[in-house]
This record gives structure tokens, sequence and C-alpha cells, in this order.
């Protein structure tokens, strides 16, 4: 049964960022900014098709993994923006030699899960790991709970943009590579922004 919610909580807020931090930190940052609008029918939520759509970018990394003979663990986070049509900001790691051939696939993924893409339902945008990289962050969350937005230095942006609506399903996530567990296995600290032991390394 999907959940109903208006906000980002707090602790998936920080897990955002943090998720953020440790990308870098280890030497992986996420590179690649997509802004997919994604249709919801009566019979599929949003959340379901993207899922649906990362799926896709999971197996064709497990692919090129056995294809280049050393692992290519899949890391990204995403955040769902719901007033009207609802459209999913995913920022990702994709390795650098393999950028053009995902530009390609892409759109042929999303066409077949939710059939063919409008002329303004896809944006992908090169990320700078040092420039702008924070304020991406902060941009994916801006729509995270009202009671922690001077906590996150995020007022600003919420008032800009506006409160994001309510939405069904998973309104935002980390990959697990990136997230809690994955961090603490790393010996990362939030504190320094630093790692003792980085993951296996999933690009060059």
């Amino acid at each position: 049964m999907l959940k109903r919610t208006a906000h980002i909580s707090r602790k998936l807020t920080q897990n955002i960022f943090r998720a953020f931090d440790f990308a870098r930190a280890a030497g992986m940052p996420l590179n690649l900014y997509v802004t997919l609008h994604v249709r919801e029918t009566e019979s599929r939520s949003a959340a379901r098709t993207f899922e649906l759509i990362r799926h896709k970018y999971r197996v064709w990394l497990n692919y090129q993994s056995k294809r280049w003979g050393h692992r290519l663990t899949p890391l990204y986070v995403f955040t769902f923006e719901a007033p009207g049509h609802p459209h999913v900001n995913w920022v990702l790691r994709v390795p650098p030699f393999l950028l053009e051939e995902f530009r390609r696939k892409l759109p042929k993924w999303i066409a077949k899960v939710q059939g063919p893409l409008g002329p303004y339902d896809l944006r992908m945008t090169d990320v700078d790991p040092g420039s702008g990289y924070k304020a991406l962050a902060n941009y994916l969350v801006k729509g995270c709970d009202p009671k922690y937005l001077d906590h996150f230095y995020l007022r600003d942006l919420h008032e800009t943009h506006g409160p994001q609506g309510d939405f069904w399903g998973k309104r935002a996530g980390v990959s697990p590579s990136l997230n809690r567990s994955a961090r603490e296995a790393a010996n990362y600290s939030a504190k320094t922004r630093t790692v003792r032991s980085a993951p296996r390394r999933s690009s060059s």
C-alpha cells in the first residue's frame, strides 16, 4: 500500500546530504543530473514507474561489470517534486567512459517503461564535483520537513520554490551503496568528510 507524504523527512534529508559528501570523499562523485517528468496513471504510481527505470540502470551496470571485469556499483540519490505533473530529480554516478552510452540508453529505457518521450520530458546535465555540487544537493531537498528548514539552511530555497505537495510512494531515496550502512562500513566521518576505507571503486 502506498504511503502519502507532504515533505522529505529530516532523516532522509540528512541522508541525502551525506550521500553526496560520501560519494565525493570516496573519489566517486555523482556526475550526472537527470530531470524526468514521470507519467502517473490509475494503475501505476510515479514512484513505481521510476523504480522500473532505475532497475534498467542497475541491470545495465551489472552487464557492464561483467563486460569490463570489475564491479560497477549503482550510486544515486533522487527526490520527487509533486505539484501538477510529477517529476523526479535523479543525481547519479555513471562511469565516465560509459556516459555517452548511458545518454543513448536512458531515453530508450524510459520509452519502454512509460511510452514515447515528449520534447520536455527529459534533461541530462553534467555535474561538477566542485562548483555547484553542494548547491545541487540543497536543491534536491528543498521540500524537506518545514520544521527543519532553518536547521539545514533551506528556507530561502523552500520559499522560492514553494511546498512540493503530497506524493504517493517513495518520495526520495539513496542507493544502498551510499546509505548509512555503506558509510559506516567505509568508516566515513561526516564531520571531516573523509573515509578510511573507501568502497570498491565503481568507475574510473
